[in-house]
């Protein structure tokens, strides 16, 4: 990247960002002929085969910002500024595969019995101007108004540019006269309004088509098929929000107070739909780019609360312990769908989402067996029967509160110790491979338990859901590390100016409420938006680390 300041004059200032991200990537995975007759890796890949997936990415950038300062008279300040931003994006990957080898060593693609080529292509421009006006008096309270247009190439054709203002005020209220709080230096009032929004995904608006062969009579020929829906009247999701909140720092600094409440509300928001079947499209759900696409839809409101606290417990000359406490809030709803629809049904293996109106949005939703007064399950023929027509409300598949702990202790200046603790709940996952485990493999301890009550073990293997979506509450030590600064005498050894040594350990020891097999915090779709399950998830791994670090 690039950064040019030019500043003519010393209330005319100018910033000038150009910028380059290129990654460029090699994925190679080989599978080495099978001898054993078990085909541990398909049977596709049994003769060898090897696949190489080679991604380019490139993002160009460019940020212009230029800011003209005024002092009106010694209470009045004004900071206007104007700018634009680009960002384009490419990407194009290329994926070749060869499947069948004479041995193991000539693994070359083009040595290999049947070979196939495949290429992704996508690329995404956006541009957006603004203004803003920043109006001071008396060094103490701040009046902003801005105003952004935003254009992007995903937008549909029936969609043009998107305008998001914005405003906010604050007001360092210790600094007048008046004010006098014990222990309170400084405190700082504020409120802001704005709008901002999401651009869709490339190709999104577009009815694609791709390339196939058929066979007319004895002759193959090719043709087009179609790829993918579209949607031409597709916009940005534009989010509306309001802040209120106060910064206060105390007792001579020891103690810092940030608090925030927020309201935001969704409109227009893009939601994936399954294809309607008269289009031809498909509508395998929403989890398929082939069977689904993106619709704007009604409304979807937020709110929450979120509070930092800063501290220094202890300040001594060879000691020093410092604090911070965070806790957050979140409530999520679907308003609205605007009369697009009445709800969407979703999920892996089983329909267990839906975004329904007057509830958060991918919220799990479970079914039973059928039970009598008492709560016992009703045998029909020595079974369960599945209540598939009374729906149980579980919660939202997103945190609804987040807590976190992090502490430094330094000791003697050049010893450092530190260890954060990260805490969410309110939400709920679901346990796919709990539910087709218990229905397809007896090897499981729900149903091959010797001692469990038999009816229990049918309702374990029956299609219902409620015992596998479970909450997900969890407490995790993120990470403990260890840092020493070596003497200076030590430093100019390696010709540095300062060096430290360090030995950290991430994601050592988790509670949780979750009873499936896996970390509640990963999914098996990690690029999905609502689609939030555990299949054999891989949990978080737990990391050492030694690092040597040198300051020139």
């Amino acid at each position: 990247g690039l950064t040019t300041n030019f500043n003519p004059f010393s209330w005319f200032q100018n910033r000038l960002t150009l910028g380059l991200d290129k990654n460029d990537r090699l994925n190679r995975l080989f599978y080495t002929i099978d001898r054993t007759g078990r085909q541990p890796w398909g049977a596709t890949n049994a003769q060898g085969a090897m696949y190489r997936y080679l991604p380019v990415t490139h993002v160009w950038t460019a940020d212009y910002a230029g800011t003209i300062t005024n002092q009106f008279t010694s209470d009045i300040s004004s900071s206007f500024s104007a700018g634009m931003q680009l960002n384009s994006r490419r990407f194009e990957a290329h994926e070749t595969i060869g499947q069948g080898l004479v041995a193991n060593r000539l693994n070359l693609i083009s040595a290999a019995a049947t070979t196939r080529a495949n290429q992704e292509f996508e690329e995404q421009t956006s541009l957006g101007f603004f203004v803003q006006e920043q109006i001071g008096w008396r060094n103490r309270l701040f009046g902003t108004a801005a105003v952004r247009v935003d254009d992007n190439s995903a937008f549909g054709q029936e969609f043009s540019v998107v305008v998001y203002p914005k405003a906010s005020l604050s007001y360092v209220i210790s600094d007048e006269p008046f004010f006098n709080l014990r222990g309170v230096e400084s405190l700082r009032l504020r409120t802001a309004w704005g709008r901002a929004g999401n651009a869709p995904a490339p190709f999104s608006a577009d009815r694609t088509f791709a390339a196939a062969v058929t066979t007319v009579g004895d002759v193959s020929v090719n043709q087009l098929q179609a790829a993918s829906y579209g949607n031409p009247n597709l916009k940005a999701e534009t989010g509306e929000e309001l802040e209120l909140g106060f910064d206060a720092s105390l007792f001579a600094g020891r103690l810092g107070l940030e608090f925030t409440y927020y309201n935001q509300r969704t409109k227009d928001a893009l939601v994936s739909v399954p294809n309607p079947p008269s289009t031809g499209f498909g509508s395998g759900g929403p989890s398929g780019y082939c069977c689904s696409h993106f619709i704007n839809v009604g409304e979807i409101a937020n709110s929450g609360l979120e509070l930092l606290l800063t501290g220094t417990p202890l300040s001594l000359r060879d000691v020093s312990w410092e604090t911070t406490l965070s806790l957050a809030t979140n409530r999520n709803r679907l308003v609205s769908f605007g009369g697009a629809r009445e709800e969407i049904t979703f999920g892996a293996f089983a329909s267990v989402q839906r975004h329904r109106e007057g509830y958060p949005l991918g919220g799990f939703w479970a079914v039973d067996v059928q039970r009598d007064a008492q709560g016992q399950p009703i045998l029909q023929n020595g079974n369960v029967v599945v209540d598939f027509d009374n729906e149980i409300f579980m919660g939202s598949m997103l945190p609804t509160r987040e807590i976190g702990l992090t502490n430094t202790l330094t000791l003697f200046g050049n010893l450092r110790l530190f260890a954060n603790v990260d805490y969410k709940g309110g939400n709920y996952q679901w346990c796919a491979i709990c539910s087709v485990r218990n229905r397809i493999d007896l090897n499981t301890w729900e149903v091959n338990n010797p001692s469990a009550d038999p009816v229990d073990v049918l309702v374990w293997r029956s299609l219902q859901t409620l015992t596998h979506i479970m909450p997900a509450d969890f407490l995790k030590l993120r990470e403990v590390s260890v840092t020493y600064t070596l003497p200076t005498t030590w430093s100019q050894a390696f010709r540095s100016e300062r060096a430290s040594l360090s030995l950290s350990g991430r994601n050592l020891w988790m509670w949780t409420r979750y009873e499936g097999t896996s970390d509640p915090e990963v999914t098996f779709y990690s690029t999905s938006n609502f689609t939030h399950l555990d299949y054999a998830s891989t949990p978080m791994t737990r990391r050492m680390v030694a690092s040597l670090r040198l300051a020139f």
